[in-house]
């Protein structure tokens, strides 16, 4: 590490950081170890460790190399901040922050409470909750009509204002779990009915059941890489989004992703818009963007960092590190984005890899070989894990991984790399 690297990061030192949960895959653990060897003292908070260890132990989880584990509800923020308070009310720590989804807003406000940076309540909440954040959008021609439906009676008003085909997906979930593309009324009909039914969210959290009805946006998808901070919105870059096949999964990214100068242009400037909408203070944000023929569409925002090693790729590229980047923002710290071409430069890319069936993980085969074309396999299922148990980008195995000369060079490496690799499961039953 360069001394311009550990001066950037120097105000970790001596500084004790709550996180509320966790997101799932090696980037994240990364950087909790990152933050720590730059003399930062980390407090873990969690509700229940099976979500991380799948039944194992949890000592064997890299999620328990931390200087101090709290177990507590974290869907209350009240017991998050009272598990980081002294019997004053005063924080026992200088920061608090979450990656995962179902877990920002409660700690968003418990940070306000405890008088520590927050990325702002009302902009975490109109994040999370997807039609707050087209409310807050009213009016910008990058917003999609939208319809929230309380009751089936509803149901068909919102089709003549959204049209067909149409997207319904739950209002508060992530990774896609839920979204539906709807071509006829009867298919909008059994969305409904489907996603209606779910009350609780994947972590357990109580929903009422209501169903998000969004025009379809026809085009590419794109996601931006963005850290604001000081009241401004510093952007990466554009990262490439490759659908599965028949699932429509999330199974390839690149970047920066080399759009024309115009259309970059109206991409950054409706995701800037978007965030000053909700008021987002500070942190980083995963926005997804549709590009149509009439202009770029918001499609979400989240408050957090991205997934499937996307972030990776911005360091490699970039010469920051957007993990440390926003512990340091929740810290109350100033951290040194970088730009693309200002680190290593280049561009890098990722595949997905999903089992072609659900059920036991019984072999990977191919590493090797995937490995010699210049990329690296990083799986986070093992043999006996039950794998591709929901139809979301939670059915993935592991990561392909490269670094080239550019984006496209890159992505061509992980997909040849990936065509090696085969992943091997037993139907549940069968032996």
């Amino acid at each position: 590490m360069s001394a311009a690297d550990t001066s950037a990061y120097g105000g970790f030192a001596g500084k004790r950081l709550a996180l509320v949960e966790s997101m799932l895959h090696a980037a994240f653990y990364d950087g909790i170890q990152a933050a720590r060897a730059h003399g930062a003292e980390i407090w873990l908070l969690l509700q229940g460790e099976d979500w991380y260890t799948g039944g194992r132990p949890f000592r064997e989880h890299p999620l328990s190399d931390v200087d101090r584990v709290l177990h507590v509800d974290t869907h209350d923020w009240r017991a998050i901040a009272a598990a980081l308070s002294d019997g004053s009310g005063a924080p026992l720590v200088d920061g608090v922050m979450s990656f995962s989804d179902y877990h920002t807003e409660a700690t968003a406000r418990a940070a306000e409470h405890l008088g520590l940076p927050s990325q702002g309540l009302d902009a975490v909440r109109a994040a999370n909750h997807k039609h707050l954040l087209r409310a807050a959008l009213d009016g910008d021609p990058a917003n999609l009509r939208w319809r929230l439906v309380t009751a089936e009676s509803e149901l068909e008003e919102a089709l003549v204002h959204v049209g067909l085909p149409c997207i319904a997906k739950p209002p508060s979930e992530a990774i896609s779990y839920g979204v539906r593309k709807c071509a006829t009324a009867a298919e909008a009909a059994a969305a409904w009915h489907e996603l209606s039914a779910v009350r609780k969210s994947l972590r357990g959290q109580p929903r009422p059941g209501h169903v998000l009805f969004e025009e379809y946006a026809s085009g590419f998808e794109v996601s931006v890489e963005s850290m604001t901070a000081g009241g401004s919105t510093h952007f990466f870059g554009a990262t490439s989004k490759d659908l599965h096949r028949t699932t429509l999964l999330e199974e390839g990214h690149s970047f920066p992703l080399a759009l024309d100068g115009d259309t970059w242009d109206e991409v950054r400037g409706c995701v800037e818009r978007a965030l000053k909408a909700i008021g987002y203070r500070q942190g980083p944000a995963h926005t997804e963007v549709m590009v149509t023929a009439d202009g770029p569409r918001i499609v979400e925002v989240n408050p957090r960092l991205p997934a499937h090693m996307i972030s990776t790729m911005v360091s490699d590229v970039c010469g920051t590190d957007p993990h440390l980047d926003a512990k340091l923002l929740a810290l109350g710290g100033t951290p040194e984005p970088g730009l693309p071409g200002s680190g290593p430069a280049g561009g890098a890319a990722v595949h997905v890899l999903f089992p072609e069936e659900p059920g036991e993980f019984t072999a990977v085969s191919g590493v090797p070989e995937a490995e010699a074309l210049g990329a690296r396999v990083h799986l986070h299922a093992e043999p006996g894990d039950r794998v591709a148990t929901r139809l979301d980008n939670s059915a993935s195995v592991g990561f392909v991984y490269a670094h080239g000369a550019d984006a496209a060079a890159a992505l061509a490496t992980v997909r040849a790399a990936a065509a090696r690799i085969r992943i091997d499961t037993r139907k549940e039953g069968r032996r």
